[in-house]
């Protein structure tokens, strides 16, 4: 864990992690929203929107807890802007989204949606090289939010064609900007996973079956070690980031095998809306179809 994701610990300790899990849900409580704004501050006080390759080991910890917020679109965003050609407005904006002023959503042809849209300021969106920068304040920018989806923070945005753009540029590489949002993505259902992991776990030693606890049967037993086995795998190529296609796809199974697996452990309880079982099941289906 590098020096930027081990100042956030405390912030995601277990304590909060409960409170932490259900920002993802809309509409936003009076009090989740206060809770969202610390998250931020904390992260942009951490120094984790300049620090690009802290990206990877922060994501994984965001995964862990289930946050959703607009932090790995607006370190895409950081990513792509610095890669312009300096100019005095692409420098205002860059200096506003490293300090957590501005907030971005990101959009492009690898999306089938666009992540708490409503939380950002921005909506940066990438075709090929072409990269445009867009308001979402401005009239003739609509949010449709997919509230069915994991329990909401998706959306799509309709932008009409009179919205003027902020900014606009050609990438020199954007396969090097999509290779690293990847594996963002990727450790962040790395993370998912091991968080769901983590909760089959407890369960298992908690709940009792035929007078033993149900991790200590062994088909259980060598089903969650068969499970950390491969989050471990999982984890090394990420962080790595030698293949990052190949990483996100064995992070997007293990997110959806391992959630399913805890979903089935806690049984008819963890359907529950108070169980975070289904909360994990439901995030892990939705994150993993968000990036191609």
């Amino acid at each position: 864990m590098t020096t930027t994701a081990a100042s956030l610990t405390d912030i995601f300790s277990p304590e909060l992690r409960p409170v932490l899990r259900r920002l993802g849900e809309r509409p936003l409580s009076e009090e989740s929203a206060t809770v969202q704004g610390a998250v931020w501050a904390a992260l942009a006080g951490a120094g984790a929107l300049r620090d690009v390759h802290a990206a990877v080991p922060v994501a994984e910890l965001l995964g862990e807890t289930l946050y959703r917020g607009p932090y790995l679109d607006t370190v895409a965003a950081v990513e792509a802007l610095a890669a312009l050609p300096v100019s005095p407005g692409t420098t205002s904006v860059l200096e506003a989204l490293r300090c957590g002023d501005l907030a971005a959503a990101y959009a492009g042809p690898d999306r089938r949606f666009v992540r708490c849209a409503d939380q950002a300021d921005l909506l940066v969106t990438v075709d090929g090289a072409e990269l445009t920068v867009i308001e979402l304040d401005r009239a003739g920018v609509r949010l449709d939010e997919h509230s069915d989806l994991g329990r909401g923070g998706l959306f799509g945005v309709d932008v009409a064609g009179d919205v003027p753009t902020l900014l606009s540029g050609r990438l020199p590489d954007p396969q090097i900007l999509t290779d690293r949002i990847r594996s963002r993505q990727a450790a962040y259902l790395a993370g998912l996973s091991r968080g769901a992991l983590d909760l089959a776990s407890v369960h298992a030693r908690r709940r009792t079956v035929f007078g033993r606890p149900l991790g200590g049967h062994q088909s259980v037993a060598f089903r969650l070690a068969a499970l950390s086995a491969r989050l471990e795998a999982v984890r090394s190529l990420v962080h790595r980031g030698d293949h990052p296609v190949h990483g996100l796809r064995l992070a997007r199974e293990l997110a959806v095998d391992t959630a399913t697996e805890s979903l089935q452990l806690h049984g008819a309880s963890g359907l529950l809306d108070e169980d975070d079982a289904q909360l994990f099941y439901r995030r892990a289906l939705t994150e993993s179809a968000l990036c191609r």
